[in-house]
């Protein structure tokens, strides 16, 4: 076991071989904090004392800017957040968590003076003097550090000695990692790579895979009893009935088998969100419950005594009650942006710890799209194509969750012409004008005068002509060289 304090334990972490990096993070108490819950249920965030200093002190340092925008306005506070916010995470989570980090901070500046004028949700009261105060207050609350590492190295250097170092009372909360059992969900806009970054995270490790749909059941996920003919004595076939296991029974008896050398198995549900998650699960809800080392906090008692034999004769011990072992992981993606999905309920929810994948245009699909204009056929990037694109939707105020991921086409879908022409039209029109333009405004992107219905729009693409709005077009038109403007359109479409 490794000897030293944490604070070295991470130094010698960064001196490893990776591209990915890894800060150790002061010892810090820190706030808690939630939206609204207005879109879809209401979700947690964290900021810690030191990191909400940081903040204040940005803001403090670029007083003038911030001033005269003291009321909330979201694109106004999203572009400060992300001009000035100097702490790196807080930066990341501003840009989409943006009101109730406002929200926050509103509240540490208004408590810290105490201040007695009616307090608003969206409306920060800023001056110097109520900076001042605010950071003083959050300094004189911060955690002894020396005294923490100390403990930390006195505890683990005494020989023999197995008690657990005294540890202040004002530690971060826990961060869920894949280092023990925990239950993550992945969400972002499509074609962020959710799946993609499961895959490199578990990498080759024992892993069952399943895809939630509307019609996914509890007797889907967990078993259920089916019948099965067999040949009697006589060698006339009969109908018996067996107990066939579902993915997370799999996953439960490979996790058990080996969880004495701590391997870990996961459990990988794609589109958690399309079944209604909470049915889904039923009792095992229960077990979603984690302690510090990964297992669940309670055990339960399976109702369904043909799954509880079932797993008995699957395991060298046999159990009498359910417990997810430490080396367990439910990793899940889930899509806000399909119109099939299910509401979460918040008890659900909170048994899960969530992770935003944000647009990243550096690791777009590399590959062009053939674009007719109304001034000739123009090869843009993909990534130029999505960030326009998106950026006409951010201005229409559709959530970042709905707009094209940077990889939104696959590296096959933009291949060849022909099939990234296919995939524009039978793909990308299809989720823009569908989904997330299907309650109207789809003249911000299609010229929807000329093409008022989709199999219009679809028509006209394959014959060559506009189809984006004149806005667009002209957007588009600025970020194509004027060397590769053809005027003749020679990319067939395939029939989807």
């Amino acid at each position: 076991m490794y000897k030293n304090s944490i604070d070295l334990f991470i130094n010698d972490i960064r001196s490893l071989n990776s591209e990915m990096s890894v800060d150790y993070a002061t010892v810090s108490p820190g706030f808690k904090f939630s939206n609204t819950g207005r879109r879809g249920g209401v979700k947690y965030f964290y900021i810690s004392l030191n990191q909400m200093i940081t903040v204040l002190e940005d803001i403090k340092k670029h007083l003038p800017t911030f001033m005269p925008n003291a009321g909330y306005v979201e694109r106004t506070w999203r572009d400060l957040f992300h001009t000035y916010l100097s702490d790196d995470v807080i930066n990341a989570m501003s840009t989409v968590q943006t009101l109730p980090l406002f929200n926050l901070i509103t509240k540490v500046i208004y408590q810290a003076n105490t201040l007695t004028s009616r307090f608003d949700d969206k409306q920060m009261p800023l001056s110097a003097s109520y900076l001042d105060t605010a950071i003083a207050y959050l300094t004189s609350q911060k955690a002894d550090e020396n005294a923490y590492l100390g403990s930390v190295s006195s505890g683990s250097n005494k020989a023999g000695s197995t008690a657990s170092p005294v540890v202040p009372v004002s530690l971060p909360i826990f961060i869920p990692s894949l280092n023990t059992g925990t239950n993550i969900i992945y969400y972002g806009a499509p074609g962020t790579g959710k799946s993609y970054r499961i895959k490199n995270e578990i990498g080759q490790a024992k892993q069952i895979r399943t895809v939630f749909h509307p019609d996914t059941q509890y007797s889907d996920f967990v078993g259920t009893l089916k019948p099965k003919t067999v040949t009697n004595n006589a060698g006339d076939p009969i109908i018996t009935y067996e107990f066939r296991p579902g993915p997370f029974t799999k996953a439960f008896i490979e996790a058990e088998k080996v969880k004495s050398t701590l391997e870990p198995v996961y459990l990988v549900i794609e589109e958690i969100n399309r079944a209604s998650a909470a049915a889904v699960f039923g009792e095992l809800f229960q077990l979603l419950d984690r302690k510090a080392n990964g297992s669940s906090e309670y055990e339960i008692e399976l109702s369904d005594p043909d799954m509880l034999e079932y797993i008995n004769t699957q395991l060298p011990k046999p159990i009498t009650t359910l417990s997810l072992p430490s080396n367990l992981f439910l990793i899940a993606t889930m899509n806000n942006s399909d119109q099939a999905v299910k509401p979460m309920d918040t008890a659900f929810k909170r048994r899960w710890s969530f992770e935003y994948i944000q647009i990243d245009y550096a690791k777009a699909t590399p590959g062009q799209l053939s674009v007719p204009f109304t001034s000739g056929i123009a090869n843009i990037e993909w990534t130029k194509f999505a960030e326009i694109i998106n950026q006409r939707l951010q201005n229409l105020g559709v959530p970042e969750d709905r707009l094209l991921g940077h990889r939104f086409l696959s590296n096959l879908e933009l291949s060849t012409p022909e099939a990234a022409a296919s995939s524009l039209c039978g793909k990308l029109f299809v989720y823009l004008w569908d989904d997330v333009l299907r309650h109207g405004r789809r003249e911000v992107i299609f010229n929807t005068a000329d093409f008022g219905t989709f199999g219009a729009l679809v028509n006209g693409f394959r014959n060559g002509r506009s189809v984006f709005c004149e806005e667009l077009e002209e957007d588009l038109s600025s970020a194509v060289e004027t060397s590769v403007i053809t005027s003749e359109w020679e990319v067939t479409v395939k029939d989807e």
